[in-house]
């Protein structure tokens, strides 16, 4: 299991990923060199690795505080590969510029046998977005 965070402040341009740069824990699974998880601090790319020959189920939360510089919508989506998964986009319309609104999304990712997927949290909006309190946490569940 890892639970990484970015309470600062930061800009997340449309189609970029939302950035964690402190790790507030991690598995010991997680951190070996044959880990199924791989985060580097100050990134917003998650590398999940199955080395076995069954497939593998994660379960990956997402929730953080999101607003705009300007009135309109904003979108952010867990991403798989640089994909949006179906289900997981999270909208909030800006009625006034610089006010927050708390979005999360849960899902579930099966990494192939042999295989290696990338989770994010993407800007799938058309504006930039304001994201604070960012916080992720990918479980193994089998």
């Amino acid at each position: 299991m890892l639970n990484a965070v970015n309470v600062a402040q930061q800009d997340v341009n449309s189609g970029a990923n939302v950035l964690f740069a402190n790790t507030r824990y991690s598995s010991r699974r997680c951190t070996c060199n044959y880990g199924w998880l791989n985060h580097v601090e100050g990134s917003g790319l998650f590398t999940l690795t199955n080395r076995s020959n069954c497939p593998m189920t994660v379960e990956v939360e997402f929730n953080g505080n999101v607003s705009a510089n300007a009135t309109g919508a904003t979108a952010l989506a867990v991403e798989l590969n640089g994909e949006a998964i179906g289900g997981t986009e999270m909208d909030y319309t800006v009625a006034t510029a610089n006010t927050f609104q708390n979005v999360g999304a849960t899902t579930v990712v099966t990494v192939p046998s042999c295989g290696s997927l990338i989770v994010s949290i993407g800007n799938v909006g058309t504006t930039a977005a304001i994201v604070k309190d960012a916080n992720i946490i990918i479980k193994r569940i089998s």
